[in-house]
């Protein structure tokens, strides 16, 4: 099975931020050591004035499989001293040769970010304003003025995960003993960080920081995976390995069913029971001309019916779709020489858009031979230098042969059952604009018509500064949510 890359997700939608000059983190996942946190602050001159340069570098390794995936972050900002933001700065390294960065200036009450993948730019212009923070922003804000019990406190966060400026809402509890991870216990303040964008809430960002007097966070958690936790700690605790990489990303995030699904791959039809455990099936999972939710008998309960689609299938749509499907962008890079090298040899002979589609996807699942966990996410062009990678790596260099040849296409992210398993792991496959439909295709599974197994959370064409926000759905499943089928033919 190939699922998501969710090592490179997890660190990009949770890492958090800031605290004293120089402090260590250490990262548990379900109790199991993944990673460590380091954040150091300095001062820095320039042309007389005082200002912070704050960095952040992140890294996480997990096994997947049989292989172990490490992924590092670096988040960096020039601030002044009472913490405007004057620039950012964020450095993904998940690939093999590949890094992701995005940098921007904030110029006349305007941000403008660009991201870079390979030598590919993308731009974007965010309006900027003088209370917004940087992705560290409720760290800061605590420890330059502590909150005490039953405080409230509101913040303008920039989120790197999103590229967006979100709202945050602190809520300090009470002081209550907390385990660390070293097994002892502290009396710390509890606060509460509510994350919300555009008015709706981000339940899948919220987390519980844990701080002492001064204002500093020694411990932050969610309970995702059966909790994702960050200690302060020393240097050397941080670094230490701790032995072998015991989480399992892949079976760790596994959604176990109750009835099984025989012969998932041959499905043209499934109805499935769904509920969620605080959260709506029906604002997380998508309905779409291939799958439809209605309300289900009890709270946060739904009944979820996916039939399998062909190009011919459905109601027609409208006769063009937006450019963004069919240009190349940082990740599903069309205009790659080697790319369109492939995609030309791939559809050799044939002259209908479905049967090219349908040879991409076959020629891609022959032609990925290296099939494995290790590349977290690789772009187009690398995969097609490469030939490597899991189901990521499948979908985007699928999509970008189908834009090569003029076919518009996105990414599909969601979940897909495992008969190993008897439950649903995390996937990326592939959706095609074809006769006026989304069509959808699993290069991964070398599927043209991708079976009733295959479960729809969000669609991206991974265009813009922000390719990952389509990711950000995940961590609302992950968890916490029970799906089992119930009809299936």
């Amino acid at each position: 099975m190939l699922t998501l890359g969710l090592a490179t997700v997890l660190p990009l939608l949770l890492a958090a931020g800031a605290r004293a000059q120089e402090a260590w983190d250490a990262i548990y996942l379900a109790g199991t050591k993944v990673g460590h946190v380091h954040t150091f602050v300095e001062k820095v001159h320039n042309k007389g004035k005082e200002y912070l340069r704050v960095r952040i570098d992140i890294e996480q390794r997990f096994k997947r499989g049989r292989d172990v995936s490490v992924t590092r972050l670096t988040y960096g900002t020039i601030e002044t001293l009472d913490g405007q933001v004057l620039r950012l700065d964020t450095l993904i390294d998940a690939a093999q040769q590949q890094r992701i960065r995005t940098h921007g200036d904030v110029i006349r009450g305007e941000m403008k970010l660009v991201t870079e993948v390979a030598g590919a730019k993308q731009e974007l212009v965010i309006p900027w304003s003088g209370d917004i923070r940087g992705p560290y922003a409720a760290e800061q804000s605590i420890a330059r003025k502590p909150m005490k019990e039953h405080e409230t406190r509101s913040l303008k966060m920039f989120m790197p995960t999103l590229n967006k400026v979100c709202d945050i809402d602190l809520k300090a509890q009470t002081v209550e003993p907390t385990v660390m991870g070293d097994g002892t216990k502290r009396s710390l303040l509890r606060i509460d960080q509510k994350t919300g964008l555009d008015g709706q809430p981000k339940p899948e960002f919220d987390m519980t920081l844990w701080v002492d007097l001064e204002g500093q966070v020694l411990k932050q958690e969610t309970d995702l995976l059966g909790g994702y936790v960050q200690y302060r700690t020393t240097k050397q605790a941080a670094l230490a390995k701790g032995g072998p990489i015991e989480f399992d990303l892949i079976a760790g995030s596994m959604i176990k069913v109750k009835h099984a699904l025989p012969d998932a791959d041959s499905t043209k039809f499934v109805r499935y029971q769904l509920k969620g455990k605080d959260v709506e099936p029906a604002k997380i999972i998508a309905a779409d001309a291939r799958q439809s939710l209605q309300a289900g008998a009890e709270k946060n309960s739904a009944i979820l019916e996916v039939k399998s689609m062909g190009p011919l299938d459905g109601e027609a749509g409208p006769a063009d779709v937006d450019a963004q499907y069919l240009r190349p962008n940082a990740l599903v890079t069309s205009d790659n020489r080697q790319v369109q090298r492939l995609a030309s040899k791939a559809t050799q002979g044939a002259v209908d858009p479905w049967q090219k589609a349908v040879k991409i996807e076959e020629w891609v699942h022959e032609h990925i031979t290296q099939k494995n966990f290790s590349i977290a996410f690789a772009a187009a062009n690398e995969v097609a230098d490469n030939l490597a990678g899991d189901c990521t790596e499948h979908s985007v260099l699928a999509a970008a042969m189908c834009r090569a040849v003029g076919i518009p296409s996105r990414v599909v992210i969601g979940l897909v059952y495992v008969k190993q398993q008897t439950g649903f792991g995390f996937h990326m496959w592939v959706e095609v604009y074809i006769n006026q439909r989304w069509v959808a295709i699993d290069p991964t599974w070398k599927q043209a018509t991708v079976d009733a197994a295959h479960i729809k959370i969000s669609e991206s064409s991974l265009d813009g500064v922000a390719p990952f926000e389509a990711f950000s759905p995940i961590l609302r499943v992950m968890g916490k949510m029970e799906i089992d089928p119930i009809e299936f033919r």
